[in-house]
Parts: structure tokens; C-alpha cells; sequence
């Protein structure tokens, strides 16, 4: 189960000296660009699914994601499998009906602090966020309140996003 809180901010910078102050570990720094598909059968939007191929310089996954969980930080199931060749599995999900429906790209700044792993987004088109997810396994009500406690803590007083980047792009793009 992934838990994260996500929120957008105005500028990376004052949230990453935050971090350094409380003595963050910062893991370094990915472009990554992730392809989205809908299923040939079952229109993901109203299942609440989705199914993304991720393609980083250091590596790539195959990631399903299950339905999000009614509460306000973000909960919901995802598998994910690492492959060799991203380009070869976007074209078997393509060959087996599967339609390619957006492309995400972000860069992604990853620290850890206390047990949560921290992404600090440049998102292409939407701007800029924060997603903190827990890297422990706890209720939901526990997490979520954690979650919430943690962003206080590095100065964030907004309300949490529990929509997807995918979603918050589509929306961008039909509003055009």
C-alpha cells in the first residue's frame, strides 16, 4: 500500500533548505517520464486505476495502481516490476490493446528524514509539489495523521492534493 500526502508549492527552495536544516539525507536527483495507459476493456477513470510504465536513467518499472482510499492523504495499492527494456514493454501493452493516454514528466529531488521518504517535483505543465510517503506500515488513520503532523513540521499549511500528476494534467488539458 503507498501513503503519501502531496502538496503543491510555489517554489522547491524554502522546502529544501527545511529539510537540510531538520538533517535530511538527500538520495539525489531523476528525470523521469512515465506513460500512462488506459485498459482496452474497463475505462480506469471510473475504476479509479491506472497503469504506467516509468523510464529513468537508473532504471524502469511496470506499476499498477489500485483504487484510492476515501481519506485525505493519498492510500492506495500499487505493484510495481522492474524492466530491462521500457520501450519494448510500452509496445507489448500497445500490441495488446492497451491505449496510451498521457506522458508525465518530472524532476524529482528524493531526501529522506524520520522513516518518510520526501520528493520535492518539478511536474512539466503543472509546477511544482511536495509528496511525503511513509516507508513504515500503519493504519490509515495513523498515517494519515502522521502525514499531516510531518508537512506542519517542514512548514506546509496547504491542503493536500490526493488527485494523481496524471489527473491534474488531464484536467490542465481539458480546461484548454
Amino acid at each position: 500500500m503507498e501513503i503519501e500526502a502531496k502538496f503543491r508549492i510555489a517554489k522547491l527552495e524554502k522546502v529544501e533548505e527545511r529539510l537540510r536544516s531538520l538533517g535530511a539525507e538527500f538520495k539525489g536527483t531523476e528525470i523521469e517520464e512515465d506513460v500512462y495507459y488506459q485498459h482496452p476493456c474497463k475505462d480506469f477513470r471510473k475504476t479509479d486505476e491506472a497503469l504506467r510504465v516509468r523510464i529513468t536513467p537508473s532504471y524502469s518499472e511496470l506499476t499498477y495502481k489500485g483504487p484510492k482510499a476515501p481519506i485525505k492523504v493519498k492510500a492506495r495499492e500499487e505493484i510495481s516490476v522492474r524492466v530491462n527494456d521500457p520501450l519494448k514493454t510500452c509496445l507489448l501493452l500497445e500490441k495488446l490493446g492497451f491505449r496510451r493516454v498521457a506522458v508525465v514528466k518530472k524532476t524529482r529531488k528524493k531526501y529522506v528524514l524520520e522513516g518518510r521518504e520526501i520528493s520535492l517535483d518539478e511536474v512539466e505543465g503543472l509546477g511544482y509539489f511536495i509528496e511525503i510517503e511513509l516507508l513504515s506500515k500503519k493504519s490509515l488513520d495513523e498515517a494519515e495523521k502522521e502525514l499531516l503532523e510531518f508537512s506542519r513540521k517542514l512548514g506546509i499549511r496547504e491542503i493536500p492534493i490526493t488527485k494523481s500528476y496524471l489527473e491534474l494534467l488531464l484536467e490542465k488539458l481539458r480546461e484548454k
